[in-house]
């Protein structure tokens, strides 16, 4: 069971309460053949000094400028030496103290190498309430995100020279997540119908979503090569249903979210 070993990368940025709960939830895990690399943007909250009373073999940390999260994230990716990588940023939490034990599991079943899992997760409001997010077929990828990116297990064999690319300063994960299905064609894929994580609504995709969108238009059609005519479309589809949602939020929670 241990021969699995996977990389936890965490970006942080004046979070320390954060990054402190996802800590708990990582020392959490019954599984515990990982590393934790935590890429932090220069903290003046104390994160820094926290990280090195730790004094864990286990934890590889930086503290740094960056030129934003996704450079934090590239930072991440190539200290990272795990058999597979998984981003959890400060405040993403796993879904409870055996996802894990489940991947590997998961993972163990097959003779070939798997080159991503991914599942479904629990988004949560700051008010404590929580939604069931069903993943979508990875099928889905050049119509939108169908999974939240911290359910995502990518098997660093397959991951190459890929990085996030700093010229999409909202939707880089959409561009990285959508080239790494492009690139792993017909390997194996795993989709575990079970949550792996939860995540806190409400940050910078949600907060920039005008300019996540036109990001995501130009990722479709110069990253996924898609026709100008359906990425417009796309395009309009996801700008009426991010207005649906500022208006009418619970109709758009009871469209994406399961009941609990």
């Amino acid at each position: 069971m241990d021969k699995v070993k996977f990389s936890v990368i965490s970006v942080c940025f004046n979070n320390l309460i954060g990054l402190k709960q996802t800590y708990r939830s990582l020392s959490e895990q019954t599984y515990t053949n990982y590393e934790w690399i935590v890429i932090d943007g220069a903290s003046e909250d104390g994160t820094p000094e926290w990280l090195k009373s730790l004094n864990n073999n286990n934890i590889h940390w930086i503290s740094e400028p960056d030129n934003g999260i996704f450079d934090a994230m590239n930072k991440g990716l190539e200290k990272s030496k795990g058999d597979y990588l998984v981003f959890m940023n400060s405040g993403d939490l796993f879904a409870d103290n055996e996802v894990l034990n489940l991947v590997v599991d998961e993972v163990e079943k097959v003779e070939s190498d798997v080159a991503f899992i991914y599942g479904d997760s629990l988004d949560f409001e700051e008010n404590g309430k929580t939604l069931y997010r069903k993943a979508r077929s990875i099928d889905f990828y050049t119509k939108g995100m169908f999974a939240q990116h911290q359910s995502m297990y990518f098997n660093s064999k397959f991951l190459g020279a890929l990085k996030y690319n700093l010229k999409f300063r909202v939707t880089a994960d959409y561009a990285f997540i959508g080239s790494f299905i492009m690139k792993i064609g017909n390997n194996k894929i795993i989709y575990i119908n079970k949550p792996l994580c939860r995540f806190l609504l409400g940050g910078t995709n949600e907060q920039k979503r005008f300019k996540g969108l036109k990001e995501d238009y130009l990722i479709r059609t110069k990253v996924f090569k898609i026709s100008a005519i359906t990425a417009s479309l796309m395009f309009l589809l996801h700008f009426a249903h991010t207005i649906v949602k500022r208006i009418f939020p619970s109709i758009a929670k009871k469209i994406r979210y399961d009941s609990i």
